[in-house]
């Protein structure tokens, strides 16, 4: 069995249930007489190169299959017998096209990673520098509880101060007083 690839552009001028039947009719075509599809890739409505059929736009879709080879001018008349299709090419796959879009594959799994690994470092850097920056905010709320702390002792023991000196002022009065009285006699 060899592998194929088929391109259809189908009449865009169809309802899209009608589109996805027609589709389903070339892929069960396909795997009643023998083949098995691999892979269908639907590209949707885009604008011809130029008129088919005084149609400006078509439904294109890529159906790729392994099927034997008598397959392929069966499928063709399927498409020649169906109206909503409008063009349609088949190719048998090149196995160096083959390799080719294997190291594509390997080439963009092997860069997403990187991109993924890459994506994880910067994350963990964030995290690390968030952590720090909290580290930082911690150590500069406890200086600060430390030096509000330290402000209200200050206070207290200048207030107390303060306090006390008028007491002394007050008792050294009294012993001025009495001073004063003992001269005067």
């Amino acid at each position: 069995m060899k592998l194929y690839e088929t391109a259809v552009v189908l009449d865009s001028q169809q309802k899209n249930e009608e589109i996805e039947e027609t589709i389903t009719k070339f892929t069960s075509f396909i795997a009643n007489n023998g083949g098995e599809v691999v892979s269908r890739d639907d590209w949707g409505k885009k604008r011809l190169a130029y008129e088919i059929n005084k149609k400006q736009y078509g439904f294109y879709t890529f159906i790729r299959f392994t099927a034997p080879g008598t397959i392929v001018s069966l499928l063709e008349r399927e498409y020649k017998l169906t109206e909503s299709v409008l063009r349609y090419l088949t190719l048998k796959v090149d196995k160096l096209a083959l390799r080719q879009e294997e190291m594509n594959r390997s080439k963009a799994e092997a860069e997403a990673r990187a991109a993924e690994a890459e994506e994880a470092a910067k994350l963990k850097a964030a995290s690390i520098a968030e952590a720090e920056q909290a580290a930082e905010a911690e150590q500069t709320t406890e200086a600060e509880q430390t030096t509000e702390a330290e402000q209200t002792t200050e206070a207290e023991q200048t207030t107390e101060a303060e306090q006390a000196v008028p007491e002394e002022n007050a008792s050294n009065e009294a012993a001025n007083e009495e001073i004063k009285p003992a001269e005067e006699k």
